[in-house]
């Protein structure tokens, strides 16, 4: 009867630590090498104070627009001269749009589009004294341009 009752103890179980530590290794592998730090492509135009941010979202990139007191850039090349103050023509506040930007950003979308496949996103530099309305009428002509998306660049506080 003692072999019996030998046979019917069961011995406590174990944690196997050493697969577990061999699966965790794999894993910290596996995102050690998946991740990818982001390189920017941005340059940012000299003539623009902008206002500041506590924001974290990461950076994404998309069509560069700059928007100085007296003209707006789109990938660095001037579309647009703005008037004294940072102000819109009132012809183009009743069109509700600004041709020459609307071309503009169609025409840096489809190249930013060919060279990466990204979000349709606008990205915007404006100076932090430039009225809201001529920020509103630019974007509005983005828009115009089939790009919905925006960014507006700040520096971190």
């Amino acid at each position: 009867m003692k072999s019996i009752s030998k046979r019917g103890k069961k011995k406590k179980m174990a944690l196997q630590l050493t697969s577990l530590l061999d699966m965790f290794t794999i894993i910290l592998v596996f995102l050690m090498v998946s991740f990818q730090a982001e390189d920017m492509d941005f340059v940012m135009h000299p003539g623009i104070a902008l206002p500041v941010s506590t924001v974290k979202n990461p950076f994404k990139t998309g069509v560069n627009m700059a928007i100085t007191s007296g003209k707006v850039l789109i990938e660095g090349k001037q579309v647009y001269q703005l008037s004294k103050g940072g102000k819109v023509k009132e012809s183009d506040f009743e069109a509700g749009k600004i041709d020459s930007v609307v071309q503009a950003v169609e025409a840096a979308w489809k190249l930013h589009k060919r060279e990466k496949d990204e979000e349709d996103i606008v990205v915007i530099q404006a100076d932090q004294t430039l009225p809201y309305k001529t920020l509103h009428l630019l974007m509005r002509s983005a828009a115009h341009a089939g790009v919905f998306r925006f960014r507006l660049v700040v520096e971190k506080e």
